[in-house]
C-alpha cells in the first residue's frame, strides 16, 4: 500500500465527512434517524480514535431484544440492500463475539443496532463455494460449486442479484479476490460486477491469491453509490461489497498493527504474531467498512438492511491448521452473521443462539423485502423464522482435501450441540461441552453420534470420492488427443485422512513463507518433504511450480506444471503452461496449451493475448493487433493493461515499416 493510501486509510478512523446532499425538509423520521446516525458516527470515531485504550468487549450484561422484536416478513419493503462479506473472518475476531483484542468497533455497533447470530455456519471452509450458497440459499450439494477454480456456479441457479433485478433494483457488486472473477459465475443478475483487480497495483499476487485491497474495495462501492445517486436515486440497490484482506498472507497498514509486529511474511510462524497480523486486518476492514456505511449517509441507511457475514473464517493453527480450507472444525466454519437496520431494530440487539447458516442469508433478505420466492427452492429459511425444529442440521464440507490432494473429502452436519463429521476416521463432538472440538466421542461412545452420522452418509451417498469437477468425457478425450491426461488419486489416497496429513499443509504454508522471503531453497525443501509422502498431491507441485517461476527455473517450472495438468487440468493451469511454453519460445507446445485452455473455457481473454505476443514475434502485426483487441473485448480487467501495451508495439511497428 503506498503512502497516500495509508494516510487515506487512517484518515478514514478520525473523520466521518457529512454527505455531500442534505435533504431540504427532512420528516420526523428522517429526524429521528439522522439523530440516531449522529450517534452511531460519535461512537465509532470515539472507538476509533482512543490510540491507547483497548477495544471494549461488547458488554454480558446488555439484554438482547425480545423474541418479538424480530421483524416480519415485509418489514423491510422497498429498502436497499447492502452485503458485505468478509473473507476468511472468523466469527470470534470480532468484538461483538467476545474477542477483548479485537479492534472492530464499526461491526460491533451494527450489531447492537440489528440482528447477531451466534452459531452462523459457513457450508465451505473457501470463498467460491461458500459465496454461492450465500447467494443462491443452496448447500453445496444442490448448486454443485464443490471448489475454488474448477468449478462455475451454474446459469440456471438463480442468485439473489438475479432475484431482486427482478424486483426493479439496480444490482452492482465489488469484489476483491480471483476467485470471485465473473468466470465463476456470481455475475449473474448484477448489472456492474467489478473484478478488476489489476487496478490495486499496491498488492501484486499471483493466482488466487490476488487482491484488491480494503481501501480500493471501499473506494469502488462508493463510486457505484455516487453513480446510483446521481442516475436512478428513486430506485432501490442491491450492493455486494467484498473484502479479502484478513486471507493469508496477511499485510494490513502499519498504524493498525500494534507494537512490535511487522508484517514480514518471512518470519517463523509464531501463533501469537500470526493471530495480531490476523486481527489487525480485520480492523482495517472494519475502518474501511465505515467509511462505505458513512458514503449512505444518514437517509439512505434508515432505509438499508446491512447484512454481514464472512465465507468461512481462519484456523490459527488450531487442529495443526495455520489457515483454512482442509479441515472443517468451528474456527473455520463458525462466521460473523449480523443482520443491522436501526429502522427494524430500534431498540436493542436481537441475538440468536440456535444453529443457522449462510445458506438461510438468501431467504431471509426475500423474506424481509417481501419478495415472494415463486417456484424456487432453498435448502435454507428465514433466520427470523422461530418455529422450533430440533431435527434441523447445517451441512458443510471441504472437497478441497480430494481435488488438490487426492485425500478423502470431509462432510459434517451440525444439530444443537452436536456436530460429525465423516471422514476415514469419523468424529463427533458435543459442543457446549467441548467447543474447541477436541475430545472425539466417537472414540469413547460411537452410537451417540451414529443417527446424526447415518444421516449425513444418506445425505451425501456412500462413496468416498465426490463427483468429477465438470470435466466432461468428452473433454477429457481431447485433452488425452492433445497429450494431457488426468491421473486418478493414487491407489488408497482417497483414503487419506486430512486430520492426519494436515501436517503437509502446513509444510506448504512455510514454503510458500520462504519463497515470497525469496528462499527458494528452503521451499523447496519444504515442498519436497510433502512430495516424498504424496507425489499425487497436485497443490504441492503447483507450489513447486509457483517457486521455479519466482526463481526463473523455467523448465523446472514446465515440469511442475505438467504434474499439476496431470493431476488437476483447468483452464489456468494450461493458459501458465502456454505463458511457459511462450518464454521458452516453443511454438507448437504453446498452441498445444491454448488449445487446452480453450477447450475449458473458450473465452479465456488470455487466451488471444498470448496467439497475440505470439503473431508479433512472427511479425503478423495485423493478426497479433487482432488478437489483442480480442483479448481486451473478452476480459478488460485482466487483459487491457499488456493487450493495450501489445496494440501500441504493433502501431509502432507498422509506422516503422511505412
Amino acid at each position: 500500500m503506498n503512502e497516500l493510501s495509508k494516510r487515506n486509510a487512517l484518515a478514514s478512523i478520525h473523520s466521518f465527512p457529512r454527505a455531500s446532499v442534505e435533504p431540504a425538509r427532512p420528516s420526523k423520521r428522517a429526524r429521528r434517524t439522522r439523530a440516531w446516525f449522529g450517534v452511531c458516527i460519535a461512537t465509532l470515531v470515539l472507538a476509533a480514535c482512543g490510540d491507547d485504550a483497548p477495544p471494549k468487549a461488547p458488554s454480558s450484561s446488555a439484554a438482547p431484544a425480545a423474541a418479538d422484536a424480530a421483524p416480519r416478513a415485509g418489514a423491510a419493503s422497498g429498502f436497499n440492500v447492502l452485503l458485505v462479506t468478509l473473507d476468511t473472518v472468523r466469527a470470534d475476531a470480532l468484538g461483538c463475539y467476545g474477542d477483548a483484542k479485537a479492534h472492530t468497533p464499526v461491526l460491533d455497533r451494527l450489531a447492537q443496532t440489528g440482528a447477531r447470530f451466534e452459531r452462523a455456519l459457513a457450508p465451505a471452509p473457501i470463498t467460491l463455494p461458500a459465496h454461492s450458497t450465500l447467494m443462491t440459499g443452496l448447500d453445496p450439494l444442490s448448486h454443485g460449486v464443490r471448489n475454488n477454480g474448477t468449478f462455475r456456479l451454474a446459469a440456471e441457479q438463480l442468485t439473489l442479484a438475479e432475484r431482486l433485478a427482478a424486483q426493479g433494483y439496480a444490482t452492482g457488486a465489488v469484489v476483491s479476490a480471483f476467485v470471485l472473477d465473473a468466470r465463476f459465475g456470481l455475475d449473474q443478475g448484477f448489472g456492474s460486477y467489478d473484478d478488476d483487480l489489476h487496478l490495486d497495483s499496491a498488492a501484486p499476487r499471483e493466482g488466487m491469491f490476488r487482491e484488491r485491497r480494503a481501501n480500493k474495495v471501499t473506494d469502488r462501492a462508493r463510486e457505484w453509490l455516487a453513480a446510483h445517486e446521481r442516475t436512478a436515486p428513486d430506485k432501490p440497490f442491491f450492493l455486494w461489497a467484498h473484502y479479502f484482506d484478513a486471507h493469508y498472507p496477511y499485510e494490513a497498514p502499519a498504524q493498525f498493527l500494534p507494537p512490535g509486529v511487522s508484517n514480514d511474511p518471512g518470519q517463523p510462524y509464531s501463533a501469537e504474531r500470526i493471530r495480531a497480523q490476523y486481527l489487525a486486518e480485520v480492523a482495517f476492514v472494519d475502518a474501511e467498512l465505515g467509511r462505505l456505511l458513512e458514503a449512505l449517509g444518514p437517509e439512505k441507511l434508515a432505509r438499508t438492511l446491512v447484512v454481514v457475514t464472512a465465507d468461512h473464517g481462519e484456523s490459527l493453527g488450531a487442529h495443526g491448521e495455520h489457515t483454512h480450507s482442509r479441515l472443517i472444525y468451528d474456527g473455520v466454519m463458525r462466521v460473523p452473521l449480523i443482520v443491522s437496520s436501526p429502522t427494524l431494530f430500534p431498540t436493542a440487539q436481537h441475538v440468536t443462539t440456535r444453529v443457522v447458516g449462510l445458506v438461510d442469508v438468501a431467504p431471509t433478505v426475500l423474506e424481509l423485502l417481501g419478495v415472494a420466492p415463486g417456484e424456487a427452492r432453498f435448502d435454507g429459511r428465514s433466520l427470523f423464522d422461530a418455529t422450533p425444529d430440533p431435527e434441523r442440521a447445517i451441512y458443510g464440507e471441504s472437497l478441497v482435501t480430494y481435488y488438490n490432494h487426492g485425500w478423502a473429502p470431509l462432510h459434517s452436519l451440525t444439530r444443537l450441540e452436536d456436530k460429525v463429521i465423516r471422514a476415514p476416521r469419523s468424529e463427533h463432538y458435543d459442543l457446549k461441552r467441548d467447543p474447541l472440538e477436541l475430545d472425539n466421542l466417537m472414540l469413547k461412545a460411537p452410537q451417540r453420534g451414529q443417527a446424526l452420522l447415518t444421516r449425513l452418509e444418506k445425505l451425501t451417498g456412500a462413496a468416498t470420492a465426490p463427483a468429477e469437477s465438470g470435466l466432461s468425457a468428452d473433454d477429457a478425450r481431447e485433452l488425452a488427443a492433445l497429450g494431457y491426461t488426468r491421473s486418478e488419486p493414487q491407489q488408497g489416497a482417497a483414503q487419506v485422512d486430512p486430520k492426519d496429513a494436515i501436517v503437509t499443509w502446513a509444510l506448504l504454508t512455510n514454503a510458500q513463507a520462504a519463497s515470497v522471503a525469496g528462499r527458494h531453497d528452503d521451499a523447496l525443501r519444504e515442498i519436497r518433504k510433502v512430495l516424498a509422502q504424496h507425489p499425487g498431491d497436485a497443490f504441492a507441485w503447483e507450489a513447486e511450480y509457483a517457486v521455479h517461476n519466482r526463481r526463473g527455473a523455467l523448465d523446472d517450472a514446465r515440469a511442475a506444471l505438467e504434474h499439476v495438468i496431470e493431476l488437476s487440468p483447468s483452464a489456468e493451469a494450461y493458459v501458465r503452461m502456454a505463458w511457459l511454453q511462450l518464454q521458452l519460445e516453443r511454438r507448437a507446445e504453446c498452441e498445444r496449451a491454448l488449445s487446452a485452455a480453450a477447450l475449458l473455457e473458450p473465452e479465456h481473454g488470455d487466451i488471444a493475448l498470448i496467439r497475440g505476443e505470439w503473431l508479433f514475434r512472427e511479425r503478423r502485426f495485423a493478426e497479433a493487433k487482432e488478437q489483442f483487441q480480442r483479448a481486451i473485448a473478452i476480459d478488460p480487467a485482466r487483459t487491457t493493461e499488456r493487450a493495450g501495451m501489445g496494440i501500441r508495439a504493433v502501431e509502432s511497428a507498422l509506422a516503422g515499416q511505412r
